[in-house]
């Protein structure tokens, strides 16, 4: 995915399928034309083992998601 793809869901709560197989619900808090990548809060995930207890942000590569499907 590219970053311009990504930039619509700004400030708003998706599902991220990303290529090492995680699925992550997150909100968008910034989305970077420099680094080409998101950062977001991770609200739940299938691979909790990337993330340390009480870190605020965390940032996810744009070429390593595969799709992103907003919450309703």
């Amino acid at each position: 995915m590219n970053v311009d793809a990504l930039k619509p869901f700004l400030g708003k709560v998706v599902t991220l399928h990303m290529t090492d197989g995680e699925v992550a619900k997150v909100r968008v808090q910034w989305v970077d034309d420099e680094y080409g990548d998101i950062v977001a809060d991770v609200l739940t995930t299938t691979h909790s083992e990337h993330y340390r207890d009480g870190q605020a942000a965390y940032t996810f590569l744009a070429t390593e998601i595969l799709s992103v499907i907003p919450s309703e």
